[in-house]
C-alpha cells in the first residue's frame, strides 16, 4: 500500500538556510534540484528519503527577497511528519542541541522553520524506515523522519470543502479530519476572515495526494470534468504526472502519479548534487542556469 500523501510545496527566501535545515537538522535527503517548471527562475527543491519516495517528500520554491505571508480567508499550513516508535526523546534533545525551540504536546513536537511553517513531529506506531529509504547522516536509521502523516486546509466554508473531497474522492470526514490511513489524515478548519490571503515566506502553496498511475489519474480527471470542479491544470512533471484543481475554498490540490520518480534523469545514488532537468527542459539549460534567481 502506498502512502497517501505524495508532497506538500512551499514557498521560501534563502536556499541555502533551506536546505540546511532539512538535511542537516531534520535529516532528510536532497534528492531534486531543479526549477519551478511554471516560473524557469525559480529553483524547486525536493527532500524526502533516500529514494525520494512519494509520501516522504516536501518541496519548496525559492524565491529571493519575498516578503512575509498573509494567512486570512483561506490557506494550507502545517508540515506534519511522522517518526518511529521511541524516537521523541532523540527528536527532542536534537532540537534542544540546535537551540530550536519547541512544544511537546502528548507523542508530537511543535516548532518552527526558518520562514515561520509550522511543523509537527509525531510518533506513529510504525516501524523506522526499510534500510534502502534510510539516509546516509548522523541521524540513527531507528529515529530518522518517516514521511509525512498531516496537514491542513484553511477555509471559508469548511462544509463545502469537506463536501468536495467526499464527493470527488470518497472520503468522509470524522468531525473536521480525513483520515486517509493509519497514520496519514488532514483537518478542515474554517477561517473567519474576509480578507484576501497573500503568499509569502512559509506559504504552502498545495498539498499533493498519490495516484496510483496515469490510468488512475486519467479518471480522476474525467470525473473532475464530468462533476464541474475546478481544474487548473493536467500536465507531466517528468518525475510524475499531475492533475491539479482548486478546491471549493481557492487551495490548490494536486495528485501526481507514483513514477517515473526521480531517477528519470539522475542516477540513485547521486540525487540532487547537480541542477537537474526533466527531458522537456534540458534543450533550454544554458538559458534556464543563466536567469536561475541566486540566493540572497
Amino acid at each position: 500500500m502506498h502512502a497517501q500523501f505524495h508532497h506538500v510545496s512551499l514557498l521560501a527566501r534563502h536556499g541555502q538556510e533551506n536546505q540546511s535545515f532539512y538535511t542537516k537538522l531534520l535529516g532528510l535527503r536532497f534528492v531534486k534540484n531543479t526549477v519551478n517548471q511554471d516560473n524557469n527562475r525559480m529553483p524547486h527543491y525536493f527532500y524526502g528519503d533516500y529514494q525520494g519516495t512519494p509520501g516522504s517528500l516536501v518541496t519548496f520554491f525559492i524565491v529571493p527577497l519575498l516578503g512575509n505571508r498573509y494567512e486570512e480567508k483561506n490557506y494550507l499550513a502545517t508540515i506534519g511528519l511522522k517518526i518511529p516508535q521511541n524516537s521523541l526523546s532523540f527528536w527532542e534533545q536534537r532540537l534542544t542541541e540546535n537551540k530550536i525551540p519547541f512544544n511537546k504536546k502528548e507523542k508530537s513536537l511543535h516548532f518552527s522553520d526558518p520562514d515561520d511553517t509550522h511543523i509537527i513531529l509525531t510518533e506513529v506506531p510504525e516501524n523506522p524506515l526499510k534500510e534502502t529509504l534510510v539516509v546516509s547522516n548522523d541521524i540513527p536509521a531507528a529515529v530518522q523522519i518517516i514521511g509525512l502523516t498531516s496537514t491542513e486546509f484553511h477555509v471559508p466554508d469548511s462544509e463545502k470543502t469537506l463536501a468536495f473531497f467526499e464527493t470527488f474522492l470518497g472520503w468522509q470526514a470524522v468531525g473536521n479530519t480525513i483520515i486517509l490511513s493509519e497514520t496519514e489524515s488532514f483537518s478542515v478548519h474554517q477561517t473567519t476572515s474576509d480578507k484576501t490571503s497573500r503568499m509569502g515566506r512559509g506559504s504552502m502553496d498545495h498539498i499533493a495526494f498519490s495516484v496510483a498511475d496515469d490510468e488512475a489519474l486519467q479518471e480522476l480527471h474525467t470525473r473532475a470534468l464530468a462533476q464541474g470542479w475546478e481544474i487548473e491544470m493536467y500536465v507531466s512533471r517528468g518525475y510524475f504526472k499531475s492533475l491539479y484543481i482548486r478546491e471549493p475554498g481557492g487551495n490548490r490540490v494536486e495528485f501526481a502519479t507514483l513514477t517515473p520518480g526521480f531517477t528519470l534523469d539522475e542516477p540513485l545514488e547521486h540525487l540532487g548534487e547537480t541542477l537537474a532537468l526533466p527531458p522537456f527542459l534540458e534543450p533550454k539549460r544554458t538559458a534556464i542556469e543563466a536567469n536561475l534567481y541566486k540566493d540572497m
